[in-house]
Formats: structure tokens, C-alpha cells, sequence
């Protein structure tokens, strides 16, 4: 008991926000892991709270006063556990294609396992829906994902609607774009198709035109990019796929110093075997979420609001009482 009166000393308290500026100066200044760097601060916390909690009468004789120190608590627990669990990513897929894995970024905390690697979705195409007035539109991805037992399913997700799969949450992100198709057949070997993820168009179709670095399976590196004669700006109403199947456009290739104009369907001959345009198709950003704590915090942070509008709803009761009586 002496050790938890000790260890339930503001003293220790005061101790946390030094560790927690040591932590933050670490991330800052020296490019720490932001949940090792304040990892010390949160347990040092975790201890000097349930030692108040255990050592403090009052606690015990107070119903709402310790659930809400509890919650506390339980807050701090899960948000350190959420931590070492988490991930955060992010990826894209051209229409009709399936994720395979491969990120463009990704965090992960200490404890995250390898569950990535047992998702399955694919790209279906997407829709932008623009309203009446404003610049803000919204954007509906429809998503066909496989449970573990091969059933296929198609959901429709979003920026704030996901698809929930193993715990990961599936976005959509702002980025999107064109992405042409390519059949391409090696002198030897086999055909394969190949799609080509262009840059990001600027914001109501201006700036540069979407480019972009290939390199052929076995050949060359070719240098794609799209030439629309009607630029599609975002009009009000719906556009499915930012007009892709509709946008009359050809692609400039350059492969070394020469540069050719190639329309859909057209075949080129370079090093190694032929190039054929296929089609324009589109390609769409995701971020892949995991936090398993999500609900629990949600739930006692509820706790923890619903103790206090006990506390103080009572303490306004007796004050109303005692201004009655008097």
C-alpha cells in the first residue's frame, strides 16, 4: 500500500507531460517511432491512475466518480494497445483489377500481424455524383470482395463509407485517375495485358496532362501520355469512370528519342515484341485502416460521459434540494 500511495502522487503526474514532451521533441526532432517515443509517458500514466484509484478512498465510497476514473483508465489501455496494433495504408487498383498487396504507403504498429495478406477485393468502377451548387461531390466505388469460403459479394463504398473486411476498413481516397490498356506480346513468351496508372488530373481538368513511366515485362521502359481533345471538367449531375469509356483522347508514347500518337486499338512495334493499345479505362486510391480498439473506445468514452452527467447531475439535485429546504 505504501508503494501505491507513492506511485498515486501528483508527482508523478507531473512526471508524465515531462515524458510526454521528451516524446514529442523525439518524434519531432530525431524521427522517432511516435508510439515508442510515448510509450514510457502512457504506462508511467496507466500506473500513476490505477494507483490513485486503488489508494483513494473517496473512489470507492463515490460510484460515478470512480467508473469515470475507470473509464479513464480504459481509455488510456486501449488507446495504448491500439498503437501496437494498428495499420494505415494505402493503395490503388485500375477498374477491374484485384488488390494483390502491393502499397504505396503504409504504418503499422509494433504488434500488427500479417492479416493484410488474406484480403481480397477488386476495383468495379466508380461513380462521382455532383450536386446543384458547390465544388464537393461525392464518390461511390462499387467493390466485389470474397469471404473465406470463395462466395463473392458486391458492396458500395465511399470516403466515409467503408468496406469492412477482417477488421480492415476499405476507403475511398481522392486520388484517381486514367489508366490505359495494353496487350503486349514478347517475341517470346506469353501475351500479357498491363494497365498504366497516369499522374492525377489537376482539379477541373487544368495543368498538365496525365503521364506516366512503364516498364514492359522483358523490354523496355516506354513514357505514356493521355491527350484528351475534350477534357472532361467535373459538370453537375453524374459521371461514371471520369468519362473514360466516352472521352475521345489518343496517348503519346515515347520510347529513346521517339515519340509516336497511338489511337485504341493501334499497335506499335518496339524492342522485344508489340505494343497494343487496348482501351482507356480508369484507376481509383484507397487507405486501408485497422484499429481493433475503434468500438471499445467509442464505448467508453460513452461511459466515461454518461459517469459524469451522473456526478454532476446529482451534485445539481442536492444543491437544488438544499435552495428548497432553505
Amino acid at each position: 500500500m505504501k508503494l501505491l500511495a507513492a506511485l498515486a502522487s501528483p508527482r508523478w503526474t507531473v512526471g508524465v507531460f515531462v515524458l510526454l514532451a521528451a516524446g514529442a521533441l523525439g518524434v519531432l526532432e530525431f524521427e522517432l517511432s511516435a508510439t515508442l517515443a510515448m510509450a514510457p509517458a502512457f504506462t508511467l500514466l496507466t500506473a500513476n491512475l490505477a494507483a490513485s484509484i486503488a489508494t483513494n478512498a473517496r473512489f470507492r465510497r463515490d460510484l460515478p466518480l470512480l467508473v469515470f476514473h475507470l473509464a479513464l483508465l480504459m481509455l488510456i489501455a486501449l488507446f495504448s494497445i491500439g498503437r501496437l496494433t494498428y495499420f494505415e495504408g494505402t493503395t490503388t487498383l485500375t477498374d477491374g483489377t484485384e488488390f494483390d498487396n502491393d502499397l504505396l504507403s503504409e504504418e503499422r504498429g509494433a504488434w500488427h500481424g500479417d492479416g493484410l495478406s488474406t484480403l481480397r477485393f477488386r476495383n468495379e468502377g466508380f461513380t462521382e455524383k455532383f450536386p446543384e451548387r458547390g465544388n464537393l461531390h461525392a464518390t461511390y466505388n462499387r467493390v466485389r470482395w470474397w469471404d473465406d469460403a470463395g462466395n463473392s459479394y458486391v458492396a458500395e463504398i465511399g470516403d466515409d463509407i467503408p468496406l469492412v473486411l477482417d477488421g480492415y476498413r476499405i476507403y475511398t481516397s481522392w486520388r484517381r485517375g486514367f489508366s490505359p490498356l495494353f496487350l503486349w506480346e514478347p517475341d517470346a513468351g506469353e501475351a500479357e495485358y498491363g494497365t498504366v496508372q497516369l499522374q492525377e488530373m489537376a482539379s477541373g481538368g487544368s495543368g498538365f496532362a496525365p503521364a506516366s513511366d512503364w516498364q514492359l515485362p522483358g523490354g523496355p521502359t516506354i513514357w505514356v501520355m493521355l491527350d484528351l481533345d475534350n477534357l472532361p471538367a467535373p459538370e453537375r449531375g453524374r459521371r461514371d469512370a471520369l468519362g473514360a469509356e466516352s472521352v475521345r483522347h489518343h496517348l503519346i508514347v515515347r520510347l529513346d528519342n521517339e515519340r509516336r500518337e497511338v489511337l485504341p486499338g493501334e499497335t506499335i512495334e518496339v524492342e522485344g515484341g508489340r505494343l497494343t493499345y487496348a482501351g482507356l479505362r480508369s484507376w481509383m486510391g484507397y487507405r486501408i485502416v485497422y484499429d481493433p480498439t475503434i468500438d471499445w473506445l467509442n464505448a467508453t468514452v460513452i461511459v466515461a460521459v454518461g459517469s459524469l452527467l451522473w456526478f454532476y447531475g446529482r451534485l445539481l439535485r442536492r444543491r437544488a434540494a438544499t435552495e428548497d429546504a432553505e
